[in-house]
This record gives C-alpha cells, structure tokens and sequence, in this order.
C-alpha cells in the first residue's frame, strides 16, 4: 500500500490532539477535523510537517493515506463517523476505540478490509505501545501498512484479537478486580496494593511481562503457585462494589477531587506529567526479533 505521508484525524480531543502531535513530530502532515472546532495549534503548527484545521470531514478525508478515528466512545458516534469517512476517502481507516470491538465497527465502514482498530495510550505521544486489532475483514497488507507506520513513529504495536478489552484492558481489569477484592476483603489498604505494584510487580514486568517473569522464576515453581492461589482468587462478573459506591456517591477520582484517594487541583496533571518523564526514559529502540515477530503476526 506504500508509505504513509499524509494522514487524517478525525475527533481532536486529548487523543485525537496527541496522534497528531506524534505524526507531525515525525514527518506525517495531518489534517484535522472535529465537530466542536479545534484551536489553540501553534504548538502543532510548529512541527516538522504540515499542519491544517479542516473544514469538514469531507475536507478532512481527502488526500489522505489514512484516517484515524478519535471520537467519543459513543457507539451512536462511532457508527456516524466511520460511515461518513468510509463514503469520503478509499483511505485506510484505523479506529482508535478502546471500549468497542473490531468486529462491530467494521459494520460501518464500506469495503472494511481497509478497516483496523490502533488502541494508542494516554498520553499517546509518549506511552509506547500501541495495541492493532484486525476486524474479520481486515487484510493482511491493511495491518502490515500500519504497522510498518507505527514503528516509524517509535511506537511498539503489538496484534491483538478481537476480543472485549484486547490485551492490556483485560490485564488491567483482572489486577484491579483482585486488588480491589483484596481492599474489600480488609486484607489490605488501597496504598499497600498500590505500594506492592509500584515498588514491587511493576519495576519487575517492565523489565521481563508477566510471562517472563514466570519463565525467570522456574516454571514448575509458578504450577505450584498457580494450584494452590488460583481456586482463591475472586472470580466475580460484576463491577467490584468499592467502584459502585464512590460512583453512586459522585467520587469519580482525579477528575473530580476524590475517590480511593483525595486529589489536590492538578494532580492528574502532575500524574501525566510524570508518566511522560518516565516513559521517555523508558523508551529503548526496538530489537529487530520484535519487529519480525509483528510481520509474522501480521501475515
């Protein structure tokens, strides 16, 4: 399909800002589009390629190599954009959805084997990974076109099958549903899960994931550990019931001054910001093996 040059997003949130932010950083010209406008770009408007506020999606679409979709998880949303882009450009159409299933959104969208889900991560400038969901229709040089684009951009894509919540989501539902059981249990405080993670786990899967860290601890010693903790681990299908009362009670977290903690003004700022600073010392070029692996994956 060629080298991506000039890409199109649609939606302008923190997202939709981001993307564009990171495409322009590294030489990708971007229109724009949203339905609320869009302002304050002389931060985007500084960067090495072109930048330009569309008028509508039509404008938007047009002459684009590929169009990323950052709207509202809003499936109503979804279904409006995807069609109308799909109708406007014979581009690729990558959703960035974290909440909706390939399978689903490729409904909207005419001839869908151009049709791929690119999950970025807050902020999606600087967190590295990127989860490529292909829908039922999707070609294999649809995802191969992507991905070569991804990795220009630094970025570490892995493919994920189409499955609620793909890969990380579903990670992160299974700890937070465990750590949370734990919390309501009375077998620990929200700081000491937070602490064991922080200064324990997370340093350790950064270095190795989760599946490695079973491999460097012996496989026959996390069998003995899976027979004897799995049968007590909390199985539940429903929302933790420490998340339904601070929502009921209006405790949404950072955004709105409290939940499992209390937030001073900024502070989800201030956590950002801190992310940033430690994925941008984080980051590392990516080995030739990985790169082979996604091409096999893609196939």
């Amino acid at each position: 399909m060629g080298t991506i040059t000039r890409a199109a997003v649609v939606g302008f949130g923190t997202m939709g800002r981001r993307i564009a932010h990171l495409l322009l950083r590294n030489g990708v010209a971007v229109r724009a589009f949203d339905v609320t406008g869009i302002s304050a770009t002389k931060d985007l408007r500084a960067q090495p390629a072109e930048f330009r506020v569309a008028e509508s999606l039509q404008d938007c679409a047009t002459g684009a190599d590929i169009v990323i979709e950052a709207t509202s998880e809003d499936l109503s949303v979804k279904q409006d954009v995807l069609g109308a882009i799909s109708r406007a450009t014979g581009a690729l159409i990558a959703s960035n959805t974290s909440t909706f299933r390939a399978g689903v959104l490729e409904g909207f969208v005419e001839q869908p084997e151009r049709f791929v889900l690119t999950h970025f991560f807050n902020p999606a400038d600087v967190v590295p990974l990127v989860e490529v969901i292909r829908a039922p229709s999707t070609a294999a040089d649809t995802v191969q076109t992507v991905l070569d684009l991804l990795h220009r951009l630094g970025k570490r894509p892995v493919v994920a099958g189409d499955v609620e919540g793909f890969i990380a989501n579903r990670l992160q539902a299974a700890v937070l549903r465990e750590a949370l059981s734990l919390v309501d249990q009375g077998l620990a405080s929200p700081e000491d899960v937070d602490a064991v993670v922080r200064h324990g786990l997370g340093p350790r899967w950064s270095v190795a994931g989760p599946v490695g860290v079973a491999d460097l601890g012996g496989l026959d010693v996390w069998q003995a550990v899976c027979a004897q903790v799995f049968p007590t681990l909390n199985n539940g299908s429903a929302p933790p019931a420490s998340i339904v009362d601070h929502v009921r009670a209006g405790r949404l977290g950072a955004k709105s001054g409290t939940g499992f903690y209390d937030y001073a003004e900024g502070a989800d700022r201030r956590a950002l910001a801190a992310m940033e600073e430690l994925f941008t010392h984080l980051q590392e070029p990516e080995s030739q093996p990985e790169r082979e692996r996604d091409v096999e994956t893609a196939g």
